[in-house]
């Protein structure tokens, strides 16, 4: 007889993308049973694509788009094994992925944060988005450095603390886990990679990078009391200790390629804070429109 999955993995996609291929058959090469369901929104036809690519999983097709914490709900709701993982449909799940989590919470760990790998450590472009984005979450990190994102959660914590906040573009994981009490703080994992695909152009990490500052822009500005030009310093300032942190958590070849990209990590957090300075500057107008 086959064991029941002991995790549930919910991939989660947006207008099934290709990429979602690649993540779902990275869950079912980890060679252990998996709870696996995707849940994609804003159109496309997952089901359609992955039956294409030799895959038959569980899709539930939202319509229109959906914020993360809106499919994390429905997955978690959707699903049963005891513990709970997600991962969106531009990564990877890098080998012993899942059973390094399920060692951690059948050990008695009730949320497992989880390191991020460089789909291209050897492209300039990609490893100044992976150090840009993702430099407090390398795999060589100490844990009193480490940012513990990438979680997966023992279910019985939804129960007791709810879902995640259905209303955020952004930061659903941090408000999620804001309501857990300190000694429910995410175990660092370093031993779990997660491989994030970085842009591999100048053009498409500087859009990406501006994309994503005017979200998170738009978000923080209404969740403190940092004007426009402060949250986005604030991000720029970051460069400063970027360094520091790939000296730590990089070694051998991957951080000599780190080192070289570090101009360009300059670039891609100047088109980061530019859109965070937007994002949180046209949030304020629009508030004070609906206000005035």
């Amino acid at each position: 007889m086959t064991a029941e999955p002991e995790l549930a993995v919910v991939v989660i996609g947006c207008r099934a993308p290709a990429s979602i291929v690649g993540s779902v058959k990275s869950l079912i090469d980890q060679g252990m049973p998996l709870e696996i369901l995707v849940v994609n929104s804003g159109g496309g036809d997952a089901k359609s694509l992955l039956h294409d690519a030799g895959i038959d999983v569980p899709v539930i097709e939202i319509a229109k788009r959906v914020f993360v914490g809106t499919a994390r709900n429905v997955g978690i709701v959707a699903t049963q094994a005891p513990f709970v993982a997600f991962l969106a449909d531009d990564c990877l799940a890098c080998p012993g992925w899942a059973a390094a989590r399920l060692r951690r919470h059948l050990a008695g760990t009730a949320t497992v944060s989880s390191a991020i790998s460089n789909s291209h450590p050897r492209n300039p472009y990609a490893c100044a988005a992976y150090l840009a984005l993702f430099a407090r979450r390398l795999p060589g990190l100490p844990a009193e450095l480490a940012l513990r994102y990438g979680v997966s959660f023992d279910r019985r914590l939804f129960e007791e603390y709810g879902l995640f906040d259905e209303s955020m573009r952004v930061a659903e994981d941090t408000e999620f886990l804001a309501r857990l009490p300190p000694e429910l703080e995410p175990a660092w994992g370093p031993e779990i990679r997660t491989i994030h695909r970085n842009e591999t152009r100048l053009r498409g990490l500087l859009f990406d990078q501006y994309r994503r500052g005017y979200r998170s822009g738009a978000c923080y500005i209404g969740t403190t009391g940092a004007k426009p030009f402060r949250l986005a310093r604030n991000n720029f300032r970051d460069r400063r200790q970027i360094r520091k942190l790939a000296r730590i958590g990089l070694s051998g070849p991957e951080l000599s390629f780190a080192m070289r990209s570090m101009p360009i990590v300059v670039l891609a957090l100047f088109a980061k804070s530019l859109g965070i300075y937007l994002g949180a500057r046209d949030r304020l107008k629009n508030d004070l429109k609906k206000t005035g």
